[in-house]
């Protein structure tokens, strides 16, 4: 089944064996508050913001999925955070860990046929099928960028 498949990809990402090698939890197991909200290129977004970024997006579509309306936030999930702190750090981690564990679990309730489905956000232009690769190729993205923001912190 397609459904299954796509299931493995999505577990391998964040914490699996995926083919690119980066899996999330790996590259920020070393990383702390001060380094996530540190700006080694300026006016670039942070580590912080990026694990904001691909959390929110993730609870973002899930959301959408699951049949919620609402808009997105103008801020795209980019926004300095308020609280850096080192409990602030650990509890996005931790969101961020949650948000995958509810993917993981809606992911393994979908048939092939509910890949199908159009995504209503987008009036019916893409299928589920396209926005879940399309989420995991987006955290890839981002991923990518944490780790040659960690290459750059002081």
């Amino acid at each position: 089944m397609e459904s299954a498949r796509i299931q493995h990809l999505w577990e391998q990402l964040y914490d699996g064996d995926p083919w690119t090698w980066i899996r999330l939890k790996d590259i920020l197991k070393d990383v702390d508050a001060v380094q996530a909200a540190c700006h080694p290129i300026p006016n670039a977004n942070s580590i912080w913001q990026l694990v904001q970024h691909c959390s929110g997006w993730r609870r973002n579509v899930l959301r959408k999925m699951q049949g919620e309306a609402f808009r997105s936030p103008d801020d795209n999930y980019l926004s300095e955070p308020d609280n850096v702190s080192p409990q602030a750090w650990e509890q996005l981690l931790a969101d961020f860990e949650q948000v995958d564990t509810d993917w993981r679990n809606f992911i393994s309730t979908l048939s092939d046929e509910d890949l199908d489905r159009p995504y209503a956000p987008a009036d019916g232009k893409y299928t589920w099928y396209a926005v879940i690769h399309g989420l995991m190729h987006h955290d890839n993205y981002h991923f990518g960028q944490i780790i040659m923001l960690k290459k750059m912190l002081p």
